[in-house]
């Protein structure tokens, strides 16, 4: 199985914990629904670009595994590929697996 296909559990995860702590930070002292809906609101704007990142990031990853031996036969492509995905992994891995405040 490759690695990519447990992101959907790890987005669910992540998506609990980060729910939990929106609705802690904004609905402890809520005195109406409106402070609900509000923290809600808050919760997806900030996971919808994440969780769309990740998606791609894993199809991105699938397609590599897949295909990396045939890209590299390609004459300009194959060097080209290769260093762009040796110069872009360190920042998509801190991305993926690094915390957010």
């Amino acid at each position: 199985m490759m690695p990519n296909l447990g992101q959907g559990g790890c987005q669910s995860i992540e998506d609990a914990f980060r729910l939990g702590e929106d609705l802690a930070e904004r609905v402890h002292d809520a005195s109406s629904r409106d402070d609900i809906a509000a923290a809600l609101a808050a919760y997806s704007r900030r996971r919808v670009l994440r969780t769309a990142i990740v998606q791609g990031v894993a199809q991105l990853g699938s397609d590599l595994l897949v295909d990396f031996d045939l890209m590299m036969t390609l004459p300009v492509i194959g060097p080209f590929f290769l260093l762009a995905t040796q110069l872009t992994m360190p920042y998509i891995l801190r991305f993926l697996y690094v915390p957010t405040p």
